[in-house]
């Protein structure tokens, strides 16, 4: 959508955050898998934790410069659950272009299908759809530029999740594959676009400190231009490879929607987290209110060519959801959505 224009907003919200805010290890749930073979696990540079440590800037760069087509880079997911839905999976700040890698995604209700190499008779090797940057994808997803990709598919309730990163034919003969961040997760779109009094602003309040002298004069000091962009590192949906060819500023979005349904505001039942559709369940219980970031789209529809303007890294800005009943069983809730790098 050109101009950034504002459609009905789409959040992408990630379980393995979720989970591990609730007590849940990183060991044995989130791992990087080993076979004493084919499978790379020797890390370069960062750690394995900083694959879902969302934040995408930390690099994680794997061994995989040379390596021929029968290797591979293994992530093994358990999201604890056969009734939570997942329909989304996002790479942020990676290379897979200048690596020549690509990745699969496999799914099963058994864990040794999805922990081998090449995966083992998965219950489910899902069509993916491209969002962003996933060239076209399919059941193997190959992005036309280093940067982020978002996939979705089908919604699915199974278990154990497996993302193999392999090479195109082989890696890079001289370049390591890297990965700043990982999100999997459920889609949830808003019922309707939001009211039509929006506010976005782009701001720099936070970014730049404006000092006076005795004198009146005023000076300031820029700590930071916002986004990050470069050859070799991208803050999310970035696609420049310099500082001059990326805007800065914070986006924000402060949105309103009126008339939302009971049932599209909040569970059937609170006494326990259930399969329901709707605001509470699939976003703001995910996220914690404002403690974890998500991926942001001002339009469900946006996806392909230039997707990445309709798409930030957010948080919400405000700690508390006030829901406003206006009719019976109808509700009003305002949103502040910042913009993250």
């Amino acid at each position: 959508m050109a101009n950034m224009d504002i459609g009905t907003p789409r959040f992408y919200t990630d379980h393995i955050n979720y989970l591990m805010s609730r007590g849940l290890a990183l060991s044995g749930n989130f791992d990087l898998i080993s076979d004493g073979g084919y499978l790379v696990t020797t890390i370069n540079s960062g750690s394995a934790a900083e694959l879902v440590d969302m934040k995408p800037l930390n690099k994680v760069v794997l061994d995989t410069a040379g390596r021929d087509i029968q290797c591979a880079v293994l992530i093994n997911v358990d999201t604890q659950s056969t009734t939570t839905t997942k329909s989304f999976i996002a790479v942020l700040n990676h290379n897979c272009k200048s690596a020549n890698a690509r990745f699969r995604i496999a799914a099963s209700n058994t864990e040794s299908h999805v922990n081998n190499i090449n995966f083992n008779t998965p219950t489910l090797s899902p069509d993916c759809t491209d969002v962003v940057n996933g060239s076209a994808a399919t059941q193997v997803i190959t992005p036309a530029a280093d940067g982020s990709t978002i996939v979705t598919f089908a919604e699915s309730s199974l278990q154990y999740w497996g993302i193999q990163f392999e090479g195109a034919t082989t890696f890079h003969a001289s370049t390591d594959l890297f990965v700043g961040c990982i999100l999997i997760g459920e889609v949830y779109d808003m019922p309707n676009s939001p009211n039509m009094a929006v506010t976005r602003r782009i701001s720099f309040e936070d970014l730049n400190t404006v000092n006076q002298s005795e004198g009146g004069q005023r000076y300031s000091n820029l700590r930071s231009y916002g986004r990050t962009a470069s050859s070799t590192s991208k803050s999310p949906f970035t696609t420049a490879s310099n500082g001059y060819d990326t805007y800065g500023g914070r986006i924000t979005y402060d949105m309103g929607f009126s008339f939302l349904s009971s049932a599209n505001v909040m569970p059937d039942e609170y006494h326990t987290v259930s399969a329901d559709d709707n605001f509470i369940s699939d976003v703001w219980n995910m996220t914690n209110g404002n403690h974890l970031p998500f991926i942001f789209s001002v339009d469900k529809d946006s996806a392909g060519a230039d997707a990445e303007s309709e798409h930030i890294f957010a948080r919400f800005t405000n700690s508390s959801l006030d829901m406003t009943q206006v009719s019976h069983k109808l509700w009003d809730i305002n949103l502040s959505i910042e913009e993250e790098f």
